[in-house]
């Protein structure tokens, strides 16, 4: 069965996925997104709503919803689904309520969901899936 991924994180205990679990759903998405962007499309509206998610084992099945595609502005749209790529790892694993308590190998990715931070971390989606699978806590 898909749930939308708010709902799917609900689920989990205490409302929140664990750092692997969140960390995995990060790396599929990411590889995801990098494929439209390698189409020079991009999605412009990432949120957790608007993933789908079907989870067997350790792999994730994903769909995104609500693509929103403006014909200007390519890459700086490019860059907001970067942005908002880190924002639903950081939501996933519960939002500022439980950051404080993650490993500091986990808040090097979210870079204190400081735009300018991640953008000069990360320089693309790409740099972001590179970075992931090198990643170790």
């Amino acid at each position: 069965l898909f749930t939308r991924g708010r709902l799917f994180v609900k689920m989990h205990a205490r409302g929140r996925l664990p750092c692997f679990q969140a960390l995995h759903l990060l790396y599929v998405l990411v590889k995801g997104v990098e494929k439209i962007h390698d189409k020079m499309e991009y999605h412009g509206d990432l949120h957790l709503n608007n993933v789908i998610v079907e989870r067997y084992g350790l792999h994730f099945s994903l769909k995104l919803l609500d693509p929103y595609y403006w014909k200007d502005g390519l890459n700086n749209n490019k860059k907001d689904d970067l942005c908002n790529l880190i924002v639903i790892f950081y939501e996933a694993m519960g939002g500022k309520e439980y950051y404080r308590h993650h490993p500091q190998s986990i808040k090097s990715i979210c870079c204190g969901l400081k735009k300018t931070l991640i953008l000069k971390k990360f320089k693309s989606v790409k740099g972001l899936r590179e970075y992931l699978e090198g990643f170790s806590f």
